[in-house]
């Protein structure tokens, strides 16, 4: 319809001023104003021409843009603090929910998260909470909102961290539960394993590599001494030896393990026992390893998301080009329902019926339609139908009540609301949210199931097949898993060799090597054990020259435990010998900093928009890192004698 013929005709609106002219010259005042009104009357209609019909939106687009609309109403309502305000945006929400069925409102609440985060770094962290308290109605448990609450109690001291932990608890609970995400968590807060491990090693043969550093030397020295070696040329051969691996390029681990596996037969009992346990640690890197593809697996797509939540357009037929005709056609059917075309959708689902593929699904949704436009009867006959077929559906068991208290019973309404709280509590409560105001009595459609056949064919068209790459053990992977196991095998066959012979050993008290064999004393060489326990068979001059051997000796020593006791908190204790209290120590040490250093920034979780508040590791290892240190420190201190 052009301009011209929208408005009236200038023909048309002089007939209806000449028919009010006329009468005003003869009629009353009163009179006058109700022919007045006469005359308005006989132009409305002409007028009611005037105001084209307005386009019609795209059905499809309408959920996601009255989300939007009622996410702007709700910003400023919540800005303002005005009660009434907020109410009155709250019920457009519910009015949006009720017009579109149980549409999946997430993205309204994920915005409405975003505003909250961005009040608490504003300032008003308390205003950010009471936006949650209200939106969260929408999606209970949501991980965003759940996150965004620890985030803003948080900030607001440190009784807020506190009040954080129930939400916390509950945020590791979701993640946990979620197959999507329980892998990455997992991950995220394992990572210290990686770094305690590795501490652990070079640790403990740094401290034993310390503690037997003398008789250590003896294993490549004692050979090239017999060859008249400048000792500058020995010393530069050792240094090569013991830092093998990395001049080759291979693993610093390997050097450490390399450190232990000439020490061997020079440890204690509890000194084995901890350098076995510390190499089998290191299988950590390659079981880690192994899981990590689990923490990224890729999004799988879902026919009942596609349905549930709100659309910015319809999707593209080429990814539904590989679903069957039955689905496409109750696809058709499912957005025919949320645009409200009810005689459409009726044929469409009467058609499906006759067909034998989800039919409790099409039955309940056929009925669906039915209600809407009047046919009770007939509503009733397939919601009774679809209870047959699932008993246990939360929609169809809320269909039938509105069906009775429609009916005017509600002994039978009352006992199919009962059921649906029963059998399907949390769509219970969806629905329940959905109608809070319960002003209408409505119907709830059934989406399409998702099936291992329909998320391929999704899959299929989002991401084409590509040509396998090869599955199981990466190469490297494989080595790491094999590399602890055969340097702990090499280990305990050198250390079960070398108890059949006699080998060196330090001395405690001067460092010097000795055969075990040539001294009474296991842990002091003879000339210790007639100087120090015999106190004879020594001259002046060789007792003189070995209390200051003695002296050297453990003066250095002193120097290498401060530092150790400074720098490695447990470490000292194993240069001490006391091998299972320095490990306690030295293992909760390398704890704390593996928590410390591996603890990355927060991670955004897949399918999220926000991401996940700090972890409470850092602080926790932090506080244990400091204890630790300053334990250590304090041994340092001067003491009385």
């Amino acid at each position: 319809m052009s301009a011209a013929e929208a408005w009236p005709s200038h023909t048309a609106l002089a007939s209806a001023l000449h028919v009010c002219v006329g009468l005003s010259a003869s009629l009353s005042k009163r009179a006058l104003t109700a022919a007045a009104f006469a005359g308005f009357l006989l132009a409305a209609p002409l007028w009611a021409k005037a105001e084209p019909a307005a386009a019609p939106a795209r059905a499809e687009l309408q959920p996601a843009i009255a989300l939007s609309h009622c996410a702007e109403r709700l910003k400023p309502a919540f800005q303002t603090g005005d009660p009434v305000a907020i109410q009155a945006a709250v019920q457009d929400v519910e009015l949006l929910r009720r017009t579109y069925g149980t549409l999946d409102v997430l993205p309204l609440v994920e915005a409405m998260t975003i505003f909250a985060r961005d009040l608490g770094r504003k300032g008003s962290p308390a205003a950010g909470i009471k936006v949650l308290d209200t939106v969260e109605r929408w999606a209970p448990r949501n991980p965003s909102v759940l996150g965004a609450r620890i985030v803003l109690a948080r900030q607001q001291g440190p009784q807020g961290w506190v009040w954080s932990i129930a939400d916390l608890l509950e945020l590791t609970r979701a993640r946990l539960t979620n197959p999507d995400h329980r892998w990455l968590w997992t991950l995220q807060h394992l990572a210290w394993a990686r770094v305690m491990a590795a501490l652990l090693l070079w640790g403990t043969a740094l401290a034993l590599g310390l503690r037997y550093r003398r008789v250590w030397r003896t294993t490549w020295e004692d050979p090239l001494r017999h060859h008249a070696i400048h000792p500058h040329v020995v010393a530069l051969l050792g240094a090569f030896i013991v830092t093998l691996p990395v001049v080759f390029g291979l693993d610093p681990g390997l050097a450490a393990m390399l450190w232990l596996w000439i020490l061997a037969p020079f440890l204690t009992g509890p000194e084995v026992r901890v350098a076995l346990a510390v190499i089998l640690i290191q299988m950590v890197h390659p079981v880690l390893t192994l899981v990590e593809p689990l923490a990224s697996p890729a999004p799988r797509p879902s026919l009942v998301t596609l349905q549930l939540r709100p659309q910015p357009a319809p999707p593209d037929e080429r990814i539904l080009a590989g679903l069957s005709a039955h689905d496409r056609t109750f696809l058709a059917g499912w957005r025919q329902l949320q645009s409200q075309d009810w005689p459409r959708a009726a044929a469409t689902f009467e058609a499906l019926a006759k067909e034998s593929g989800d039919r409790a699904e099409v039955v309940n949704n056929l009925g669906v339609a039915r209600y809407q436009m009047g046919n009770v009867q007939g509503a009733q006959a397939c919601f009774d139908e679809a209870a047959t077929l699932a008993p246990r559906r939360g929609e169809i068991l809320l269909n039938q009540s509105v069906v009775a208290f429609r009916q005017m019973d509600g002994p039978l309404g009352f006992a199919k609301q009962e059921d649906a709280r029963h059998f399907a509590p949390e769509t219970f409560n969806r629905i329940l949210a959905a109608n809070q105001a319960r002003t209408d009595q409505r119907t709830f459609a059934l989406p399409l199931p998702d099936t291992p056949e329909r998320i391929a064919a999704l899959a299929r068209a989002i991401r084409p097949e590509r040509p396998a790459s090869g599955g199981g053990i990466h190469l490297y992977t494989l080595l790491n898993l094999l590399l602890p196991l055969a340097a702990a095998g090499l280990f305990y066959l050198r250390l079960s060799r070398s108890i059949a012979q006699a080998h060196p050993s330090q001395c405690a008290r001067c460092g010097e090597p000795f055969h075990t064999t040539d001294s009474p004393d296991a842990w002091v060489c003879s000339k210790c054990h007639h100087l120090f326990v015999l106190k004879d068979g020594l001259h002046g001059e060789s007792r003189k020259r070995k209390v200051e051997e003695v002296a050297g000796f453990q003066r250095s020593q002193r120097w290498v435990h401060r530092f150790l006791a400074f720098a490695l908190p447990g470490t000292d204790l194993l240069l001490a010998g006391e091998t299972r209290a320095g490990m306690v120590e030295f293992s909760f040490l390398c704890f704390a900093a593996g928590v410390v250093l591996a603890t990355g920034r927060p991670l955004r979780y897949p399918g999220e928009v926000l991401q996940d508040p700090a972890t409470v590791w850092l602080p926790m290892g932090l506080v244990l890192l400091a204890i630790l240190f300053l334990r250590s420190w304090l041994k340092l201190l001067p003491r009385r004698g």
